[in-house]
């Protein structure tokens, strides 16, 4: 029995996801990954940042019907609460992230 090549990402239930469907050109995906980094930071455990490869998982795109990059869908315990596309401020994402995960005071 062969193993895959890939080891599945395994979330508790109660932490939310947020999806980011990664842009290909070099300026907005460096722009992008500053803006996760940061963000990371500040929201710490609250929440799991996933970066999707569009190119190495491009039926992950189709099912989430993603048409631009990058795209950023939040998914509490297996559902869709929130999305946005195209690039957003750091500040605006910390504010909106906060909100849909119950964090007062961020």
């Amino acid at each position: 029995m062969e193993t895959p090549a890939y080891q599945p990402i395994f979330v508790p239930t109660k932490t939310a996801v947020l999806l980011v469907f990664m842009p290909g050109q070099p300026p907005d995906r460096r722009s992008t990954e500053g803006l996760l980094q940061r963000v990371q930071g500040i929201l710490g455990n609250a929440v799991r940042i996933t970066k999707v490869e569009t190119g190495l998982h491009p039926d992950v795109v189709s099912t989430f019907g993603v048409q631009s990059f990058p795209s950023f869908v939040l998914v509490k315990r297996g559902v869709e609460v929130w999305r946005h596309s195209g690039l957003i401020d750091r500040d605006e994402l910390i504010l909106l992230l906060s909100g849909h995960l119950g964090m007062a005071g961020i």
